[in-house]
């Protein structure tokens, strides 16, 4: 079946939230986090923003949950 409201999105809204979901499937697996995850708008910007800098998902989720020095 092909969904056509997926297939109208832009290839980077596409690849933006495989990143996104790739970041959260490591997030839980290695407990930073537990459903339900709610992803509110400032949390996407700055995932948005991890993506953008070319980030892996794995390093944004330590990027988003690591402590400041």
């Amino acid at each position: 079946m092909i969904d056509d409201a997926h297939n109208a999105l832009p290839q980077y809204v596409i690849d933006l939230r495989a990143w996104i979901s790739d970041w959260y499937d490591h997030a839980f697996k290695v407990g930073f986090v537990r459903p339900p995850f709610m992803l509110d708008e400032a949390i996407a910007d700055r995932l948005e923003g991890y993506f953008k800098a070319g980030l892996t998902p794995v390093e944004g989720a330590i990027a988003f949950f690591g402590t400041v020095h």
